[in-house]
């Protein structure tokens, strides 16, 4: 897996450092957009930018005290370029309590957000701020999507089979990495 990885992901050029990490948004009660400074978007700019994804030793990105939530404030583009350090890190170094919330994280970032979902608002959001806080998520998962190409999907698509039953298979129904496959990825999936 782990040669896979580095030939689906041979370092195209970085990131520009100004499109490393997204501004903070939120929305209103409208569903209308707004930015805000956001100081872990910044952290993880100046973490990530600049650097190759091949420069971050495993050991230490798991040990970086904002990888799990980094991963969310990536831009897309940042995302899929910093991706495989993430996938190399959890393939390689043995996982304990705190780097399975990266884990976790990764996982989630890989599942496409369902926009037909049926269910309740959460957290006293109004319905509009809901739709546009889904419309978002499903915005951003699709234009990371299409900054990767065909093998570096394939890989994906394989280290989410390789999880999937090993790391989840003692949560309860459904599990995330499964889930994230039905979703979008297993259609890039290689044969058994």
């Amino acid at each position: 897996m782990l040669a896979a990885l580095r030939q689906a992901f041979p370092g195209p050029a970085l990131p520009p450092p100004e499109t490393v990490a997204q501004e903070g948004l939120w929305f209103d009660e409208n569903g209308a957009p707004h930015t805000y400074e956001n100081p872990e978007a910044e952290d993880t700019a100046r973490f990530f930018a600049g650097r190759p994804w091949t420069d971050f030793a495993p050991p230490a990105l798991l040990r970086w005290e904002l990888t799990h939530n980094g991963l969310f404030f990536l831009t897309p583009r940042a995302l899929a370029y910093y991706l495989p350090a993430y996938l190399t890190a959890l393939l390689t170094e043995p996982l304990d309590v705190d780097t399975v919330a990266v884990l976790e994280a990764t996982v989630r970032v890989l599942t496409r957000p369902d926009a037909g979902e049926s269910r309740t608002v959460p957290g006293g959001r109004s319905e509009a701020q809901w739709q546009a806080l889904v419309q978002e998520w499903v915005r951003s998962f699709e234009a990371f999507v299409d900054a990767l190409d065909g093998p570096q999907r394939s890989t994906v698509a394989l280290f989410l089979k390789l999880v999937a039953a090993p790391r989840f298979k003692s949560l309860p129904p459904p599990n995330p990495a499964q889930l994230a496959l039905e979703r979008f990825w297993e259609s890039y999936a290689p044969p058994p």
